[in-house]
């Protein structure tokens, strides 16, 4: 299931040209479960644990500020980059893509959404949500 996992994050990165990492990485300690780098500069799985801590940050402040919302996307933005981070409702996951300023954002937030499905698919078939219950 891994392995369908990474291909996923491949056929992504194959259909939107300006990604430079992907990775769906659990919440609790921010552990890539697959990821894919065009770069090899590019430390997709150390960034990972810190991406964690700004999904986690995001729940609890969205929780105080706006108690029944739940955060589609959290979108970092750079001069170069953009960082798009999903936290798939109800999973222990999220997706994260780091694409060229260049790339369309909206397209980014399209793909993503479109496979979503199929990533909570591969999550219960892994039996990830098992893990948020513990």
């Amino acid at each position: 299931m891994i392995k369908d996992i990474q291909n996923l994050l491949e056929q992504m990165a194959y259909e939107l040209p300006g990604i430079l990492a992907a990775a769906v990485v659990t919440v609790d300690d921010g552990m890539s479960i697959a990821q894919v780098s065009r770069h090899p500069e590019i430390e997709t799985a150390a960034a990972s644990a810190y991406l964690a801590s700004i999904v986690k940050s995001n729940s609890k402040a969205i929780g105080l500020l706006a108690n029944d919302q739940v955060t589609d996307d959290i979108l970092i933005t750079t001069g170069q980059y953009h960082f798009i981070i999903r936290h798939l409702t109800g999973q222990p996951i999220f997706i994260f893509l780091m694409t060229t300023r260049e790339e369309w954002l909206a397209k980014s937030r399209m793909l993503i959404k479109k496979h979503e499905p199929r990533f909570l698919q591969l999550s219960a078939a892994l039996g990830l949500e098992r893990h948020l219950q513990d």
